[in-house]
């Protein structure tokens, strides 16, 4: 395998799986709660990416000033999280070839971990009902350490419950959250442009290789 990576840390959301619909639905219900309009998948995909606290202060400030957006923000994000777990999964489908390729990586012996943004309990019971939880050693969430991504406390954190070894470690992610938590720890990153990379040129964040599909991981790495 090329340097030899023996372990891989994935991003989730937008690279894994498209869990996009069931998001636009948990904010959409937060938002209906405030008398504001809904908004379309495609708004939540230049908003996601730092985490639901973050995201639904974004969603807010879309039609609200500052001060209630300050004044809504910890109603706003319980009532997302809680519409959230009520739909977690049902609109949300696994991107194609990652199945096949985590069960090759399996095979190879490579030791993977989630590092993901979403929330460690909402991380599980997607993986749980995707069926997905099976392939991974360590599953790190948003809220598992004090930071969210792109600070590289959650990295960090998932590289210490597998005992990596950096130059043997890869990131595999969808947006620059991704690049700077990597480059923060001086982690090599493949990228995947199938996700939600927030307008960002995936190509000027300085990845080994940006890719369009997991078969493509599957040839670099093998």
């Amino acid at each position: 395998m090329k340097a030899d990576y023996r372990y891989l840390f994935f991003d989730l959301d937008g690279t894994l799986i498209n869990s996009l619909s069931d998001i636009t639905y948990a904010l959409n219900k937060m938002r209906e709660h405030f008398d504001l309009s809904p908004i379309s998948d495609s708004i939540t995909a230049r908003i996601i990416g730092k985490g639901l606290p973050t995201t639904t202060q974004k969603v807010l400030a879309l039609d609200l000033p500052d001060d209630k957006v300050r004044l809504y923000a910890k109603d706003a994000l319980r009532l997302t999280l809680d519409n959230y777990e009520s739909v977690m999964g049902r609109h949300t489908h696994i991107y194609p070839g990652v199945i096949n390729a985590l069960q090759y990586f399996r095979k190879q012996g490579i030791s993977m971990a989630i590092v993901t943004n979403k929330e460690q309990n909402h991380a599980l019971k997607t993986l749980n009902h995707l069926d997905l939880a099976r392939y991974f050693d360590c599953i790190v969430g948003g809220d598992t350490t004090e930071f969210y991504k792109p600070h590289p406390a959650p990295l960090a954190y998932a590289l210490k419950q597998l005992n990596a070894h950096l130059q043997q470690s890869l990131m595999i992610g969808d947006s620059a959250n991704d690049a700077y938590c990597a480059q923060a720890l001086n982690m090599p990153y493949v990228l995947i442009s199938h996700g939600y990379a927030n307008g960002v040129d995936l190509h000027s964040l300085g990845a080994l290789q940006v890719i369009e599909d997991f078969n493509e991981l599957k040839l670099f790495l093998g």
